[in-house]
């Protein structure tokens, strides 16, 4: 019976991978391709971090755990919650294995906050909003992991706004403060991993989908052969030095698996280049669609001194600020009913609209909305059309091509209880290359309606997305040499437990892939069990107040807000 280690290289792509081993520069994954399996692993829809994760360790879709975003409508209101552990439908596989008795350690896996018991250990990812006592089980493991990793933090504290105005070189002060937050990871992966023999190890290593989304562009110039200037090519080598470490540290990890372990190597989604933002509910607006409300002056005034704070002050001074002022007096728009990303929505005149900048429409919905305005199915139909059309008018302005790829209706893309919480349309713009602007105030603003990638940003702006195409690549005892071409995100979990010597679950989406398992090793699965209840586990309010906006602000930091 084997034992499983998953490596997890959020945003790992082939494009970065392929180029490199060509390159001599990724030896070991070289090495691990040759004599393993490989396949492009397709990310969920749209190819976002949470519901990606939530697939992979649930082995169900978006309408099974309810994660389609960052974010989910409270019901009955217009306020936004952050997605975490505690509101995922679902029982993670390191839940399964611990109850059959296997040995589990579970590292920075997002969407893994606040931290669930376990047979073994589990520290929570970046939906945590600190490294508190409910991001770790068991809380006596706590300060053992800082004494050893005294520096250890949750999530990459990025301070680019002010690094951009205030410090000679922000783009070689961002790159350290990056490559010192990998150098952490890699060292907690390290002393976790040597603490037992366990059974099932899962990690993520967030600084392969951090470095790139600033630098990508850049790297991508240099793969494709483009000319390159000095500044360029240092920041493409910020992602290529990036990869290679991580492949360092992956030909450290199979030298020491031993003949009984196998490997797994994925990403939850892939990367390519970011040609701007769009602001999708000005399109809706135009169309007759939604409605704006006028935003005052002094709303305006505001919003500007803020942006001008968060430039100019450090990181530090940040901090300060938000403890002296408190959550409340930072956002007086903040409140239980209306969320301050979607405060400038008139809700009494709006039939759909855009939530976050990942693509995901919502129907103003009669019945299930506050103030809904949309009823029954003819006018829903109707609606979803009316956006879609509008939206099919938008051209590239740099190329003149349409900037819609393809509009999803929900249930082309989800199906399970979780279904009627999910958005009613997915927009994939470009093929992800575009992404929607986030938050209605700033799609107020006099800028155009089609824009470059976040422009207060300057040089450390994001240049990098997500696209479907991620990466697999396994390894080990019960694997077996071989292109097995195409995977989905839920496969994982089934094809993981099958490894571990587990039966396969009625819940699952996912097939095992027995396409990369060696003669024997794919187990009979006619001895399929029903889950533990979804939500079993469920904790009914992960975030205080103050949790909620610690979250809000390294998504921020991060440029998903």
């Amino acid at each position: 019976m084997s034992k499983v280690c998953i490596i997890g290289m959020d945003g790992g792509t082939f494009t970065a991978i392929d180029y490199l081993i060509a390159q001599g520069r990724m030896p070991n994954m070289a090495r691990l391709i040759k004599t393993g399996s490989r396949a492009t692993l397709m990310s969920t829809v749209p190819p976002l971090t949470w519901p990606a994760w939530a697939s992979f360790y649930t082995g169900t879709n978006p309408g099974k755990t309810g994660a389609s975003d960052l974010f989910k409508f409270q019901a009955g209101t217009y306020k936004l919650e952050p997605m975490n552990a505690g509101n995922i439908r679902g029982v993670p596989i390191w839940s399964l294995a611990g109850d059959s008795g296997k040995r589990v350690c579970v590292y920075n896996v997002p969407v893994t906050y606040p931290a669930i018991p376990v047979n073994g250990i589990l520290v929570s990812g970046l939906d945590a909003p600190s490294f508190n006592d409910r991001a770790i089980y068991p809380l006596e493991q706590k300060e053992e992991l800082l004494a050893k990793v005294p520096d250890f933090q949750i999530t990459f504290e990025n301070d680019a706004k002010y690094l951009v105005t205030h410090h000679k070189d922000p783009i070689g002060e961002w790159i350290r403060q990056a490559n010192a937050f990998m150098d952490m990871e890699l060292r907690t992966i390290d002393y976790l991993m040597h603490l037992e023999d366990w059974d099932l190890f899962a990690t993520v290593i967030r600084s392969t989908d951090i470095i790139p989304h600033t630098h990508w562009r850049m790297a991508e110039k240099v793969i494709d052969g483009e000319s390159v200037t000095a500044e360029e090519q240092v920041r493409a080598e910020a992602v290529f030095n990036c990869y290679e470490v991580v492949d360092r540290k992956l030909g450290e990890i199979a030298a020491n698996l031993g003949p009984d372990k196998n490997l797994v190597i994925m990403s939850d989604h892939g990367f390519g280049r970011m040609r701007g933002t769009v602001c999708v509910n000005r399109v809706l607006a135009e169309a007759g669609l939604l409605k704006f409300h006028p935003v005052s002056s002094r709303s305006r005034t505001l919003d500007f001194v803020k942006k001008q704070l968060k430039t100019h002050l450090s990181l530090e001074n940040k901090q300060r600020v938000r403890r002296m002022l408190g959550k409340d007096r930072l956002d007086s728009r903040w409140t239980i009913y209306v969320d301050t990303l979607i405060a400038e929505i008139d809700w009494s005149q709006t039939k759909i609209c855009a939530i976050g900048g990942f693509g995901n429409l919502y129907l103003n919905l009669k019945d299930r909305d506050p103030m809904g305005i949309v009823g029954g199915e003819d006018e829903r139909r109707a609606v979803i059309e009316a956006a879609d059309a509008a939206l099919r008018e938008l051209k590239d302005p740099w190329d003149g091509e349409p900037i819609l790829t393809r509009s999803y209706r929900k249930e082309e893309l989800f199906h399970g209880p979780c279904l009627p919480e999910l958005p009613d349309m997915v927009l994939n713009l470009r093929n992800w290359s575009y992404c929607p602007v986030i938050g209605t105030a700033n799609e107020l603003s006099a800028e155009a309606l089609i824009r470059p990638p976040v422009q207060q940003w300057k040089q450390l702006a994001h240049t990098g997305t997500h696209r479907r195409e991620g990466i697999l690549i396994m390894n080990g005892p019960d694997i077996a040499a071989s292109d097995i071409g195409v995977a989905q995100m839920v496969d994982i979990a089934p094809t993981v437990m099958n490894l571990l010597g587990l039966p396969a679950y009625e819940e699952w989406d996912g097939k095992i892939l027995e396409a990369a398992m060696s003669n024997g090793s794919a187990r009979s699965v006619d001895d399929s069990r029903k889950y533990r209840q979804a939500g079993e586990e469920e904790t009914a309010s992960a975030y205080s107040s103050q949790d909620e906006e610690e979250v809000r602000k390294h998504l921020e930091d991060l440029g998903y807000l």
